[in-house]
């Protein structure tokens, strides 16, 4: 005897009897998954291979169709019939998952279809997919995944329609390759700082630092060893953005002209002759080739 089927909106629930509705389940999936259409990652992923100009075969993959997951098992396929072309005409035709619910059962199916096109001399143009919405009751729906184009009597091209969705694991690992690309500190000091970006493709170095100025318009920051330290033996200029600052305005009320390399020395400019301490606040990128 078939127990009883108890209503409730708790799907993961423990109910004491079958208690989970088709609508529930393709609900749920398109509030994780999404609400669309899409390939699942994994297995072949509806690969296409064409086998004649009559026949193409579809391999395994995992539909989610606006919530309804429809699962072709490892290392099966299907082969689909196209109908022949027409000599000196253009076709598209397109290959689509379909899915019906019996209106009087209300058994919900899916296969594959072939939608045919209108044979053209000129440009081919795409036959008519039956977009339903399921959430709302529709019976028919049709997944566009490949359009098949023939030229003559020959198919000349299968452009895939559908999206791939990747799995969560897939994503944790781009997202963590991209953290790691995205920042990396190597020195994290109270006066100055270096990190670089976009995997080590950008490196900048910030900071701040105290130079005695002695009756000059100008001092000198950085010798050209230690900015080789910073970047490289190989670096050049031409790829060297500085931007400079004063640190200490109340301390040292002056303006700066901005800084500037010369002699492989990088140098920091004044608006008027100095002589005491001046802080320098400084911020150099450079972007490697």
């Amino acid at each position: 005897m078939m127990a009883e089927f108890i209503e409730t909106t708790l799907m993961d629930g423990f109910a004491d009897g079958p208690h989970v509705t088709e609508v529930q389940i393709g609900l749920a999936n398109q509030a994780v998954i999404g609400p669309d259409d899409y390939v699942l990652e994994g297995g072949r992923e509806s690969e296409a291979q064409v086998l004649t100009n009559n026949s193409i075969r579809i391999f395994d993959g995992v539909y989610c169709i606006q919530g309804r997951r429809d699962v072709i098992p490892a290392n099966g396929y299907t082969d689909v019939t196209i109908a022949n072309g027409s000599q000196s005409m253009n076709r598209n035709d397109i290959i689509v998952r379909r899915y019906r619910k019996d209106e009087s059962s209300e058994i919900e199916t899916t296969e594959y279809a072939v939608i045919k096109g209108t044979p053209s001399s000129g440009t081919a143009v795409d036959p008519k997919v039956t977009i339903g919405d399921i959430r709302s009751g529709a019976t028919l729906h049709e997944m566009a995944l490949y359009r098949v184009k023939l030229t003559g009597l020959n198919i000349t091209a299968v452009e895939p329609m559908f999206n791939i969705l990747k799995n969560m694991a897939t994503l944790q690992k781009e997202f963590a390759e991209l953290n790691s690309k995205t920042i990396q500190i190597i020195k994290n000091n109270t006066d100055y700082q270096i990190y670089t970006l976009c995997g080590g493709k950008i490196k900048i170095v910030s900071g701040s630092i105290v130079k005695e100025v002695q009756g000059t318009d100008y001092v000198r920051l950085f010798d050209t060893n230690k900015i080789a330290e910073f970047f490289g033996d190989s670096y050049s200029t031409t790829r060297l953005n500085i931007n400079t600052y004063n640190g200490d305005n109340e301390a040292t009320n002056t303006r700066f002209l901005g800084a500037e390399i010369w002699q492989g020395h990088l140098y920091q400019y004044f608006s008027q002759k100095l002589s005491c301490s001046v802080r320098i606040n400084y911020r150099m990128v450079y972007i490697y080739p």
